[in-house]
């Protein structure tokens, strides 16, 4: 083979290497693309070269980076073959906490008309995550001054509470009433129950007064069988005082503060805890708010939404179903490190509901099902506080939460009686 032959083989081949980093490495693409211009005032983080998705599937790359006017201007090429609507909305999001960044499209509708090669939109300007983590630590501290300085959600806990108490009022007067005779009741059973032993022990050997003054064995059966009935009835009873006992009702009341729409919501439920030890029912209002306010443009929150669940638990898992939110779902809170010293505070909860969501709230079309999801961390037996994502599918709105819990003894000790009564 001449040298010149070989000298050409290889260049042709050097060609194609080089023409292959490019397309693998260099990002050169041989689809056909138009570019349009996105605007914003801050794109932290987002690469050349970054994927551009719509509804999560890239359609494009980011081409170009820079500054007009003053403002970031992020040049997309999307293919050509993409249709996108003018009304569109274009942000730069995170794959998550410490993932890299894209360029995220959702998608507009149709009447608003396509936008073409060269044209200007403006981009929803997301707060970085570094602002965000900043904002947050400076909204729990402000959070954790207003409760110790009785600040101004300091006396709306207050008022809450004031009012949970009063709801109670007729109850506690009726269990104070009750109480009593019910605390003696239960510490003269077991001695009822004693004697109830000791009767019957005396007529099986005949000793003791009663067993020598019946002689007529049908007369001594008949008082053996009533005695044998009073016990079984003693015993029945003791039972009922123990369930009663074992009954527990809690007020849970959430707070939740999202700083991105600069929003504010409240949970409140009653939850019931029957002496089986396994089951518990929720019964409450979540998204509590005045219907007839005026919207903000940013709060999608459907208020006064009703509650209603029912539940199983163990030390490490909670799982329930029901009415979550107002619509049909699912709700789990684990924890993992139950049975070690100080992680047994975490508990990581999912609330997955309302599957067939299609309706329009505030202007915003809502087609996903609401995924809500977070981590909380509980000081003590009353109080809690946890970071959670509200609807993450949608709109995915960092929220602070905090709760309060607590025992309802009155309200248990009725429902107690409640339950011997329907037994």
């Amino acid at each position: 083979m001449k040298p010149e032959t070989k000298l050409g083989i290889f260049t042709v081949l050097g060609i194609i290497v080089f023409g292959f980093s490019l397309y693998f490495l260099g990002g050169l693409s041989v689809t056909r693309a138009y570019d349009v211009n996105v605007t914003f005032a801050d794109v932290s983080g987002l690469p050349v070269k970054a994927p551009v998705k719509l509804s999560g599937v890239e359609v494009g790359r980011v081409k170009q980076i820079k500054i007009e006017k003053g403002q970031v201007v992020v040049v997309a090429s999307i293919n050509e073959d993409i249709q996108i609507y003018r009304n569109a909305r274009f942000s730069v999001v995170m794959t998550g906490i410490i993932g890299s960044k894209y360029l995220k499209v959702e998608q507009g509708t149709p009447e608003a008309g396509l936008l073409k090669a060269g044209d200007y939109v403006h981009g929803a300007d997301e707060v970085p995550m570094d602002v965000m983590v900043a904002q947050t630590m400076s909204s729990i501290k402000e959070f954790v001054d207003s409760v110790n300085a009785q600040g101004q959600f300091g006396e709306q806990l207050n008022r809450t509470m004031d009012e949970v108490h009063q709801l109670s009022a007729n109850l506690n007067q009726l269990v104070a009433q009750m109480r009593p005779y019910l605390s003696r009741s239960a510490q003269n059973l077991d001695e009822v129950l004693a004697k109830a032993d000791s009767l019957m022990d005396s007529l099986e050997q005949s000793e003791g007064l009663i067993g020598s003054l019946i002689n007529d064995p049908q007369m001594k059966a008949d008082v053996k069988s009533s005695m044998k009935d009073l016990k079984e009835t003693m015993g029945e009873v003791k039972t009922f005082v123990g369930k009663m006992s074992r009954f527990r009702v809690y007020w849970d009341y959430d707070f939740f503060y999202m700083p991105e729409p600069a929003l504010a919501t409240s949970d409140l439920a009653l939850e019931i805890y029957p002496a089986s030890g396994y089951t518990f029912y929720r019964a409450g209002i979540a998204n509590i708010g005045n219907e007839d306010d005026a919207l903000d443009s940013q709060d999608y929150l459907e208020k006064n939404k009703f509650d209603v669940r029912f539940g199983l638990y163990n030390k490490w898992a909670t799982v329930s179903a029901g009415l979550i939110r107002g619509a049909g779902g699912v709700a789990l809170e684990l924890k993992p490190f139950y049975d070690k010293d100080f992680w047994e505070r975490f508990t990581f909860t999912g609330e997955f509901s309302d599957w067939g969501r299609d309706r329009v709230i505030n202007g915003r079309l809502f087609n996903k099902p609401n995924l809500t999801y977070g981590v909380d961390f509980r000081f003590n037996r009353y109080f809690s506080v946890g970071a959670w994502a509200r609807d993450a599918l949608e709109t995915n709105d960092f929220a602070i939460k905090a709760n309060v819990s607590f025992n309802d003894e009155d309200i248990s000790s009725f429902f107690g009686l409640a339950a011997m009564a329907g037994t």
